[in-house]
This record gives structure tokens, sequence and C-alpha cells, in this order.
């Protein structure tokens, strides 16, 4: 994963879109959900790690990975 010299954020073009047509989220490669709102689009954010890092995110997996 390359990220932007000096960036915390990767690449736009690496983060998963995943929607069921009433709830959209934006997933980053290292699999944590970093922009969601709920519970329409046009909610406030949930997650927004995709404008700050300090925003706030979701992960679930392994530990240390």
């Amino acid at each position: 994963m390359r990220f932007a010299e000096g960036s915390p954020y990767p690449p736009i073009a690496e983060y998963a879109f995943l929607s069921d047509r009433q709830v959209q989220a934006l997933v980053a490669p290292s699999g944590s959900v970093e922009w969601l709102c709920l519970p329409r689009p046009d909610s406030p954010s949930v997650f927004g790690a995709t404008l700050d890092r300090a925003a706030g995110h979701f992960r679930l997996g392994p530990a240390g990975s």
C-alpha cells in the first residue's frame, strides 16, 4: 500500500464503495470503514476518517494486522 509522500490517507481509488442502495460506506484498504452516514446518505457522518483521522473509523479484524 503506497500513500502520497507524508499523507496519512490512501488514494481515493483504493477505497471500496459498499452500498445496499440505502446506506453507503467507504472502506479503506486496511478494512476500516472510514466514511458512513446513517440512516441516510444526507445524514451526518458516523465515521469520517476520510476527512480527518480523528473523526473515527470502525474495523473488525485480527489484532495487529
